[in-house]
């Protein structure tokens, strides 16, 4: 039962960029000990490579994963120069993944085995609970505008902020956590 216990204690470590940039490295190495022992882990999202499938401040439940278990599609997190990313999975091989953030033009250098840590099963977001689905004509049109222009990036992120806001000032007239299909 103690395990179970600090299962429930490590599995919300929150990897934030609010933490100073000379602690980052440390606390992502225990993130990944954590995952790597207990099997789950829960991240918040704060960059914007990944637009619009993941926003800023989506809460993220990865669990860990083998390489072999990895398809097409799949949002996986891997740890590369002491940095978490968290990428769409374009082609896998017998050994590497190619990866890329849904909001950046090029793919990422293949990813091996080794960088690996698990694959996204839920995003939290505005006190709903959903999962990482492919991007739609919709989603696929907004990263292409990502893509190509900070501007239309900023817009969103700045849109963005001004839902969370609102619906941070509701979530107290609905406290239930509702099933959705997040895109």
């Amino acid at each position: 039962m103690p395990d179970e216990q600090e299962k429930l204690i490590v599995s919300s470590v929150v990897v934030s960029s609010a933490i100073p940039a000379t602690d980052q490295p440390c606390k992502c190495d225990l993130a990944a000990q954590v995952l790597r022992r207990f099997g789950e882990l829960r991240l918040q999202v704060t960059g914007a490579s990944m637009l619009p499938s993941l926003w800023p401040g989506d809460l993220l439940t990865i669990h860990s994963v083998q390489p072999s278990k990895v398809s097409r599609g799949d949002v996986v997190l891997f740890f590369r120069e002491s940095r978490f990313f968290v990428h769409r999975v374009l082609s896998v091989s017998a050994d590497r993944l190619l990866t890329r953030g849904d909001g950046l033009p090029s793919s990422d250098p293949p990813v091996g085995p080794n960088e690996l840590l698990g694959r996204v099963v839920s995003v939290a977001r505005h006190g709903a609970v959903g999962y990482p689905a492919p991007l739609g004509t919709l989603g696929r049109a907004l990263a292409l505008g990502v893509r190509r222009s900070t501007i239309f990036c900023k817009i969103l992120l700045r849109l963005h902020l001004v839902r969370r806001r609102f619906s941070r000032a509701s979530a107290a007239a609905r406290p239930h956590t509702e099933e959705v299909c997040l895109t």
